[in-house]
């Protein structure tokens, strides 16, 4: 059965061969053997240099060992072949194939990149690669990481399938997976949540910089088992080398810098210096980015809201404010206004390793200001009603400042039972003002801290798994004139359990969290949610190179204080919000299937995914007749310009497939040549049929990398489609066609490394908007446009 289904797997995969099965992963270990012989070996990577605590694990078997610092490591095991697991700091995993022949001598094995393949370790502790991971990952990292670094971390992913950005202006954009945004989609930066507000509001940046991101690793699909109700769409994790657990081989470091033309105005540079030796590093990074006011194709305003507007303006009669509104549009023709930004920022961090483990402490400080695009077009017509108009036209900014403090620690073999012990603890102090002209509006202030502790146990009836605890405490405020979010205090507590267990061609993974989480509002008293989250998946192993994932959860998230408890006009989304007190619990029952290959001639994957919502929580528009019920009961008079945001629910459904798939085309001596493809659609639906607002529309496309020598060149062409599935309140989405190219070289010597690239994007200078967006009718992307870099680490 198992061979006729690998068969019809293989027609399936574009007509591809069947990549033959390792030999040495499939013999037999010796198990009748009666006698343990003992296994010595010294773990090296290619320059012959000790690799120190490193977890080793027999596949299929309960022994284990760990690397001393100098990479040794012994087992006890009856005579035959195996296959080891390896897994050497936080990314790298290895697999290695070993015999055990009762020889008492030394034996030296090399880890080299054609044994490693990347892992998500901090998405969650016992996952070991994407291939046999039960849900659906994406990783950035090394070079490709380097060409596609961006102003934001949304930049950066919005070209993988299954994710799109909501964007407001280059300066803020945030992913968004597979549909889901906002407090669905939890930030993380070393596994710890990232403390900023940018979940009170889409114009509001994630506080986590692009140009420090040493690997970026993104779940999709619920994640609520590890990371609480905010995770309920996925996981974005931000890793970096503040906190160094592999320690440290004397000084090492490197320097970025970019330039970019008129069309971004880019001026960006990031430098890094590490030092230490195996039992103690340090690090040091800074930063300093500067954007100017983007070039753009056309108009910042789109055809569908010109078209909406003016017919407003018709059928009030309003011929006067028409003209008004098309002279705006010649000044807007051609540059973004108000999308300037610039940031700096730098952090130091210091890491005790040993054979016990590893202790760290970090900070890290960021200051940002950047300009809001369409606000001032918002606050012009408003003003003009009142005869301001000068006043209208100054645009707003926001001044951003964070510190962020960490300490995180592992123990090695803490007590009997246990393989190791993680603890994270994090501070973080927020605060953003937001400027228009030389006023002061607004001031939002987040201080927060969490508790992060898990313990991973040793093999218990075969079964290997993780249980730990989760506490934060959040402090929120906004205050000014234009504060629609009350002052808030937060409390969430959780206990979670992850277990996973082989049986032959299966693993199973099993996975609970029960969690506690409390919002006080002083006007309206406390809120408190009880939620429960858990999961059941399988990994099944077709062949050695093809698995089969099946991955089933159910996820509660609970609501956040904007939507209970907003009130008043939302400048950002050109809204006034209202927050709804009665709203429970979200609840998602959610279903992924992939099948993933990583053969001879084609590796990749197709995830296919249903997602059911009950009490779909959501911002539902309504008329707007002047007056407004406030959270009190009270009717209140408002201005007739604005729609209304009333916070409600409703069932909801979101489906959806992705593909992605490359292939070698040309391999040899001379050069190589390798085509990726790749595609994603998403349908979203309440349970009357109407579409649930800004789903990114299908996307499809095709890269070609060729690589010779030193040089590497990256052509990539998408195109996106129309969007006419629109919800309550939304203008529809043309489509567009992006293409980029970026051109490497790399200079090797000794050791130094030096890399210089230029990257080309939407090269078609075409009028591109992202559907996600709350402003996409209003801040296209940047046109044409070019950057210019050089990479030199030693």
């Amino acid at each position: 059965m198992k061979h006729t289904v690998q068969h019809l797997l293989v027609a399936i995969a574009l007509g591809t061969s069947m990549p033959s099965v390792n030999a040495a992963d499939s013999t037999s270990n010796n198990s009748n053997a009666e006698i343990n012989l003992p296994y010595q070996a010294q773990l090296v990577d290619h320059q012959q240099r000790p690799i120190a605590n490193a977890r080793i694990k027999v596949r299929n078997n309960d022994a284990t060992s760990r690397t001393d610092q100098q990479g040794n490591f012994s087992l006890n095991l009856p005579a035959g072949r195996y296959t080891i697991d390896i897994e050497a700091g936080s990314r790298d995993h290895f697999h290695q194939t070993i015999s055990v022949t009762g020889d008492s001598q030394r034996v030296q094995l090399h880890l080299d990149a054609n044994h490693q393949r990347k892992i998500v370790i901090t998405a969650n502790p016992l996952e070991h690669t994407k291939l046999d991971m039960a849900t659906p990952a994406i990783v950035l990292s090394g070079d490709e990481l380097i060409m596609k670094r961006s102003s934001t971390i949304g930049d950066m992913l919005q070209l993988q399938p299954g994710m799109s950005v909501s964007s407001f202006g280059p300066a803020v954009s945030r992913p968004v997976i597979r549909g889901l945004s906002g407090g669905r989609v939890l930030m993380t930066s070393n596994q710890m949540t990232v403390q900023d507000a940018s979940t009170n509001s889409a114009d509001h940046d994630v506080s986590l910089e692009p140009l420090l991101a040493d690997q970026i690793e993104v779940l999709k699909g619920p994640s609520t088992l590890l990371y609480g109700s905010g995770a309920i769409g996925g996981v974005v994790n931000v890793t970096d080398k503040r906190i160094n657990p592999e320690g440290a081989d004397g000084v090492s470091g490197g320097v970025e810098l970019r330039l970019g033309d008129s069309a971004t105005s880019e001026e960006s540079i990031v430098a890094t210096l590490n030092g230490g030796n195996s039992s103690f590093a340090w690090h040091i990074d800074a930063f300093s980015s500067d954007y100017g006011d983007l070039e753009i194709p056309g108009f910042a305003e789109s055809e569908y809201l010109h078209e909406a507007e003016g017919h407003e303006e018709e059928h009030e009669g309003e011929e006067h404010e028409g003209e008004e509104h098309e002279e705006h549009e010649e000044e807007a023709f051609g540059v973004l206004e108000n999308s300037r930004s610039e940031s700096t920022g730098g952090s130091f961090g210091a890491t005790w390793n040993g054979e016990w483990g590893y202790f760290g402490v970090s900070v890290n400080a960021i200051d940002k200001f950047y300009g809001v695009p369409g606000h001032a077009h918002h606050e012009e017509e408003h003003e003009e009603g009142e005869g301001e108009e000068e006043h209208g036209e100054e645009g707003v900014f926001i001044d951003l400042e964070q510190t962020r403090w960490d300490i995180q620690s592992e123990f090695n073999n803490p007590v009997s039972g246990i393989d190791s012990w993680f603890i994270g603890w994090s501070m973080t102090d927020y605060q953003h003002v937001e400027l228009e002209g030389d006023e002061q509006g607004t001031v939002f202030e987040n201080e927060a801290t969490e508790l992060r502790s898990y313990m991973k146990h040793r093999a218990m009836n075969d079964w290997e798994g993780i249980f730990g605890v989760q506490l934060t405490q959040r402090d929120f405020s906004a205050i000014g004139e234009e504060a629609f979010v009350p002052p808030s205090d937060s409390n969430m507590r959780a206990f979670f359990v992850v277990e996973e267990k082989r049986f032959g061609d299966y693993k199973i993974e099993l996975g609970a969290r029960l969690g506690y989480q409390s919002i006080k509002v002083n006007e309206f008293g406390e809120e408190s949610f009880d939620t429960l989250s858990y999961s059941a998946g399988s990994v099944y192993d077709l062949t050695d190179s093809q698995k089969l994932a099946i991955n089933l959860a159910h996820a509660e998230r609970a609501p956040t204080v904007e939507e209970l408890y907003s009130f008043g006009e939302h400048a950002a989304t050109q809204t006034f919000e209202r927050g709804n007190p009665n709203l429970d619990k979200e609840v998602s029952h959610n279903l992924d299937v992939s099948w993933r290959f990583n053969g001879n001639t084609w590796s990749g994957e197709i995830n296919a995914y249903w997602n059911k919502f009950h009490d779909f929580i959501f911002g539902q528009y309504r008329e707007n007749t002047g007056f407004v019920t406030d959270l009190n009961g009270q009717s209140v008079a408002i201005e007739e310009d604005l729609p209304i945001i009333f916070y409600a629910q409703d069932n909801a459904s979101i489906r959806g497939i992705e593909i992605q798939a490359d292939t070698m085309i040309v391999d040899n001596d001379v050069f190589g040549l390798k085509l990726g493809l790749m595609a994603d659609f998403i349908e979203a639906e309440f349970e009357d049929g109407a579409y649930v607002p800004r789903i990114p529309p299908l996307k499809y496309g095709f890269n070609l990398q060729f690589s010779q020598n030193a040089f590497t060149a990256d052509l990539s062409w998408t195109h996106y489609a129309d969007q006419t599935h629109i919800g309550q309140g939304e203008l529809p989405t043309d489509g567009f066609n992006i293409l980029d190219l970026e051109l490497g070289y790399r200079i090797v010597n000794d050791n130094h490394d030096a890399m210089i690239f230029l990257r080309g994007k939407n090269l078609l200078d075409e009028e591109a908007r992202d559907h996600a967006s709350f402003l996409k009718d209003l801040a296209p992307r940047a046109g044409q446009n070019f950057v210019a870099g050089l990479r030199y680490q030693f």
